[in-house]
């Protein structure tokens, strides 16, 4: 829409524009050198760091997407006016700043860097949810009944299911790695990577020597949150041995980003990861104990907190504790509470199907990324694949989160008060046929996702104005 908005104004003004793009399909429309010397000046409108340092020696304004859609005209002629400086690369980093329109606020870094890591996991969060989507339905059909071995079966079900399995084992490693690599460029990648395996692994200390091998404690897993953090203490700690490097001589200098960088950015990154992760394996069991407590006092009150805990981290300690305390629950042969298996099936698919219609129905208040992944999530959030929500969550939890938590809260409450239960631990709309009161298990699944897809249009800002938004549609 940015592109289309400059190269319109261009047009109105009098100016011969290029525009390359790259969003989730690439990059299009790229500029050659030969159109990059013959211009006049350059216009960087983009969320995520972008190539640099190709427009030494021009003059180049940076500024947002949102700029670029709602105000092209101002930035053409401010560009044209002369005042804007030429820009010089400083030779080692992508993310280096040419003149902006306005300074950069400390959130607007950080969303920068995120929405860098989002954009790249995407791809792995649809295709391999999709995969996983696909082998349940296979199965299904070849008549597996509900159970924990729902989805991978079947011969045929089971090779596309553990297919997807490994796209989705590396969405939190990229999602890290590309957030460190947004703030210390190629040399984050690495440690970010390494980051985001320890979260989505669980090890720890005590698993490395104990285990002797590369089995992570599933009590430590950090989940998604882990991954966020590692991959912004990556980038951090790439920057600071970036610094620490710089008084090397000169000559030294081919040997950073091939051996030393990789080196300490990964022991020191590992070590960070396998300090973090007790402190979760800690949380989780005072999570499962305070869960055991609360189920002793009201059927109600559990069901929404189980729900919400599904919502909070979507593979993090919380969201562990809510699935491994309802699947506890179905094994105990002395208790008879198939009731929390409700609660935590329905609090997972809450989150997708709530983004999945705000995308719908709300369109301008995501991007156009966004909105092309948003339908997918129906899909997942059918599917009990709560992890399509992550990249919408990663993007902007302040908002995402706590719509998500609330959507799925009001899921689990009705299910409680349908007295609804389940008997099998996975499986999504899968294993509805064994749902006691499907009816209203039914009726809850739709009175959360409205919920937390109301909430959503509420707390997200448009983006763009409304006549622009009804035109994307």
């Amino acid at each position: 829409m940015a592109a289309e908005a400059l190269e319109k104004a261009g047009e109105k003004l009098g100016y011969t524009i290029k525009c390359e793009t790259d969003g989730s399909g690439g990059v299009k429309n790229k500029l050659t050198r030969k159109e990059i010397d013959a211009c006049d000046c350059i216009i960087v409108a983009a969320d995520k760091n972008v190539e640099m340092a190709r427009f030494d020696g021009k003059k180049v304004l940076k500024t947002s997407v949102s700029s670029g859609i709602n105000k092209p005209e101002e930035l053409i002629n401010k560009v044209i006016s002369g005042n804007i400086p030429v820009y010089h690369h400083d030779g080692a980093s992508d993310s280096s700043e040419g003149y902006s329109e306005e300074k950069e606020s400390f959130g607007r870094k950080v969303y920068k860097h995120l929405m860098n890591g989002v954009s790249h996991m995407l791809p792995f969060v649809v295709g391999g949810g999709v995969l996983i989507a696909l082998g349940f339905l296979i199965d299904t059909i070849a008549g597996t009944p509900a159970g924990p071995t729902l989805g991978y079966t079947n011969p045929v079900a089971a090779i596309i299911f553990w297919i997807g399995k490994a796209a989705f084992a590396l969405m939190l490693p990229v999602l890290s790695a590309y957030i460190a690599s947004s703030i210390a460029d190629r040399p984050g990648l690495l440690p970010g990577f390494i980051g985001g395996v320890f979260a989505s692994s669980g090890y720890t200390f005590s698993s490395l020597i104990e285990n002797q091998n590369l089995v992570g404690d599933d009590t430590a897993v950090s989940g998604f949150l882990g991954a966020l953090i590692a991959g912004f203490v990556a980038g951090l700690i790439m920057l600071l041995l970036k610094k620490i490097f710089s008084f090397l001589p000169k000559s030294m200098d081919g040997i950073k980003p091939v051996f030393l960088y990789p080196l300490f950015g990964t022991l020191l990154m590992g070590l960070f990861m396998c300090l973090i992760n007790p402190i979760i394996g800690l949380l989780n069991t005072a999570l499962s104990n305070g869960l055991t407590a609360l189920g002793e006092t009201s059927r109600i009150l559990l069901s929404i907190v189980l729900a919400a805990m599904m919502a909070t981290d979507m593979g993090g300690p919380f969201n562990k504790a809510a699935y491994v305390f309802g699947t506890a629950m179905l094994t105990d042969a002395s208790t008879a509470n198939d009731w929390t298996m409700a609660a935590v099936l329905i609090g997972g698919m809450v989150p997708p199907i709530a983004i999945a219609l705000a995308t719908t129905f709300f369109k301008n208040r995501w991007t156009e990324e966004e909105l092309k992944s948003g339908p997918v999530n129906y899909v997942m959030g059918l599917c009990f694949i709560t992890e399509g929500a992550i990249p919408y969550a990663a993007a902007d939890p302040v908002r995402v989160i706590p719509s998500c938590i609330v959507g799925s809260g009001v899921a689990g409450a009705i299910s409680a008060l349908f007295n609804c239960s389940l008997p099998a631990p996975h499986g999504g709309i899968f294993v509805f046929p064994v749902v006691e009161n499907v009816g209203g298990y039914i009726v809850a699944l739709v009175a959360g996702s409205v919920v937390g897809c109301l909430m959503l249009a509420l707390l997200k800002k448009k983006r763009v104005p409304a006549e622009k938004a009804a035109k994307a549609k």
